[in-house]
């Protein structure tokens, strides 16, 4: 019986339990943080300190059985490393953010502008609804084939374990970004002159362009979010303490809220200052996108992906030059030059 072989393999890998090498962290994940700022804010009112007492203060640190710091105090040299590892990583978060936001923009102007061209395959016709499946195949087969074909596949060049490192990669995904924006400046350039060569500026009417010039820039969209998603996790977890390996997926999660959230009050910062040329009619204004100038914003996107590039370029050849000097860090496997 298949269920009887399935509840006998159940208990023999929950029987070995107890005997795993690998166990979870115990604690919090967030109490080293917190230990972290709230150490380091006693700290820098302390204007010297003497290194003997600053021993005893470490001698008289304690740890559990369990692996459990104790909750009254901190160790010095372990509050040093926390605040060293934040303060170097949270540049690459705040790049990160940067790069995110042109993506949000992209993924979801795309969509909307596909809902005003021809949809058709032969006989059938794709609803407007389902264009949002494009991006969505693509992300469920970029994200196998970045795993099973393209890193092994760079592991032979590189000799990285994961073909290449984490920061390699958000730099990689961030490249595509740039092309996808500006392929979608391209695109929509042409698909206002077919608006305006059919006489459908003004009528909001959809514009006789197949959907599928689309493909393209989503796919590229769709190799931004496997690389740059996945390399910022990595990123995590390779620069963490254990503790901290367990949060990557949020710490993750939270980078794209906040740049989602940065993306809405860019398109309103974008369009209140483009307010004051075009006769007072800002690129966004309407609900008729063949009225809009989306070339020109999908252009500033792409401007400021190639901004946020450049930037995150130099922050991660500084962290992985301080890892380098260090001898840890990911950089331990692979240049990060």
């Amino acid at each position: 019986d298949p269920k009887e072989t399935h509840l006998k393999r159940l208990f023999v890998a929950a029987s070995g339990l107890p005997f795993y090498r690998t166990q979870k962290p115990n604690g919090s994940p967030l109490k080293g943080i917190l230990q972290v700022l709230v150490t380091s804010s006693k700290k820098r009112q302390v204007a010297t300190i003497d290194v003997i007492e600053l021993q005893e203060i470490g001698a008289a640190d304690s740890v559990d059985g369990e692996g459990k710091y104790d909750s009254k105090s901190t160790g010095t040299t372990r509050v040093e490393e926390l605040t060293k590892a934040i303060t170097q990583m949270l540049p690459i978060f705040i790049s990160c953010l940067l790069i995110y936001l042109p993506f949000t923009l992209l993924m979801t102007l795309t969509i909307q502008v596909g809902s005003t061209m021809d949809k058709g395959i032969g006989a059938i016709q794709i609803p407007s609804a389902s264009l949002i499946a494009i991006p969505t195949a693509f992300h469920m087969l970029m994200q196998p084939c970045y795993r099973q074909i393209l890193t092994p596949l760079l592991k032979r060049f590189t000799g990285h374990t994961h073909g290449i490192t984490p920061l390699q990669s958000i730099g990689a995904g961030s490249v595509c970004g740039v092309a996808a924006a500006c392929l979608a400046a391209l695109v929509e350039t042409r698909r206002l002159t077919v608006a305006e060569q059919h006489g459908l500026t003004s009528t909001g009417a959809g514009v006789p362009m197949s959907v599928f010039w689309l493909v393209l820039q989503f796919f590229l969209l769709s190799i931004m979010d496997a690389a740059s998603f996945s390399g910022l996790i990595e990123f995590i977890k390779s620069e963490s303490s254990p503790e901290m390996k367990l949060v990557a997926p949020a710490a993750q999660s939270i980078v794209a809220g906040i740049a989602a959230w940065l993306a809405c009050a860019f398109i309103q910062l974008v369009n209140n200052a483009s307010r004051h040329g075009d006769g007072g009619r800002g690129w966004l204004d309407g609900a008729d996108f063949n009225r809009t100038r989306l070339d020109r914003f999908f252009l500033l996107l792409a401007a400021l992906e190639l901004v946020a590039l450049i930037n995150y370029a130099f922050w991660a050849r500084r962290y992985a030059k301080t890892q380098q000097s260090s001898g840890t860090g990911l950089v331990g496997d692979s240049s990060e030059n």
